[in-house]
């Protein structure tokens, strides 16, 4: 089972559509207490339009269960697993929403290959740490984060995007 957090985005209806089993749709506003990843094998943090900055319900649950329980992160959701890690957040020069972009590569230790098509909606993306392991790239921008030991795996741009190619990578 999954636990979902929507975190009020349109393109969550996206990635509950790709989740074809079941799962828990739970708002930001949930209190922890309420929340007991007790059957769930995944959290998602899925998209939205907040800040990535807040201290809120979802840096309690990374606390809870990072290392326990898979953590998926989605854009703003990617962007909150980066700041917990102490990534700075950076404001892009050119906001990027509903942008198509050509050719993110993967690293070639982690057997490379290309999407040819995915989709952006973003204002800010993370700088590197030494947390979390860079999977991939664009234009040098950092796009896919992974931690196998603390069970993290996190993307920047939209990968449940219709729009995008190979949109089942989550």
């Amino acid at each position: 089972m999954i636990l979902f957090i929507d975190n009020y985005d349109s393109f969550s209806y996206n990635i509950i559509r790709k989740l074809s089993f079941n799962f828990y749709l739970n708002s930001i506003n949930i209190f922890l207490k309420k929340i007991n990843l007790f059957y769930e094998k995944i959290l998602i943090l899925g998209p939205g339009a907040y800040n990535p900055f807040c201290k809120n319900i979802i840096t309690l649950l990374i606390d809870k269960y990072i290392g326990k329980k898979k953590i998926i992160g989605i854009c703003l959701g990617h962007q909150i697993i980066c700041n917990y890690f102490g990534s700075k957040i950076l404001k892009l020069n050119k906001i990027s929403h509903g942008f198509i972009k050509k050719n993110l590569i993967f690293y070639k230790k982690y057997k490379i290959f290309i999407i040819k098509k995915f989709i952006r909606y973003n204002s800010l993306l993370s700088n590197k740490n030494n947390y979390l392991k860079i999977f991939s790239k664009y234009n040098f921008k950092i796009f896919i984060i992974k931690n196998f030991r603390l069970k993290i795996k996190s993307f920047q741009h939209h990968p449940e995007s219709l729009i995008s190619d190979f949109n089942i990578i989550i």
